[in-house]
């Protein structure tokens, strides 16, 4: 009787453990996870990789880093002025051989870059300077001919306005050569001609007293 009850109770277990699959054996481990004994061995494998992976980005990463900051000039640099480099006169230099005109406004550009530290620092400090003088001269012509100081400097003394003055002087005199003056009352004739210059220079004498004669 006890033994047909323990055969009872065996024979379900039994049945389940049948049911049940099998442990894969070796070579099915083998087969599953490839060249890796078991899936934890595959699982460190896998890890280590990766592990491995994000090194190396983190290494790329920072070469690149270094990389750029090597090849960017450093700030200090930026910010010298380019007056302060040993270059500077033959930079002057060579600005004045292209820009002559430059040489008028050399103190307002001097202006211009003490001010302006970044400026000074680019390549194109000179000719911006420049640019900046120019404009805060610039005056309209109208206004120029009212500029006492501008006609001195620039017409006065300007040798071809001269001539160009003396000879519309003489050609309006050319008329009035060989004609009687008249007195002022009475209406007879004078004897004595107009008189008229002999020589260019007599000519630009005159020139120059009439030219005074209207500024006062």
């Amino acid at each position: 009787m006890q033994e047909n009850m323990e055969q009872a109770v065996i024979s379900p277990i039994e049945e389940e453990a049948q049911k049940a699959p099998s442990a894969p054996t070796d070579n099915e481990k083998t087969v599953s996870v490839g060249k890796f004994a078991n899936s934890d061995e595959l699982l460190k494998a896998y890890n280590h990789l990766e592990a491995e992976f994000t090194k190396k980005c983190q290494q790329l990463k920072e070469t690149e880093r270094r990389s750029a900051t090597s090849s960017e000039p450093s700030t200090t640099e930026d910010a010298a002025p380019l007056y302060e480099k040993e270059d500077w006169d033959e930079r002057v230099a060579a600005f004045l051989g292209k820009y002559p005109m430059a040489e008028e406004y050399a103190n307002e550009i001097g202006a211009v870059l003490l001010e302006d530290k970044a400026l000074a620092g680019r390549e194109d400090c000179l000719d911006v300077a420049l640019g900046r003088a120019v404009a805060k001269n610039y005056k309209k012509p109208e206004s120029i001919v009212e500029d006492e100081a501008f006609l001195e400097k620039h017409v006065y003394k300007n040798d071809k306005i001269r001539n160009k003055i003396i000879q519309e002087y003489l050609e309006g005199l050319s008329p009035l050569v060989g004609a009687p003056r008249t007195l002022p009352h009475g209406g007879a004739a004078a004897i004595i001609p107009p008189s008229r210059p002999a020589s260019i220079e007599e000519a630009g004498a005159m020139a120059e007293k009439l030219i005074n004669s209207r500024r006062i």
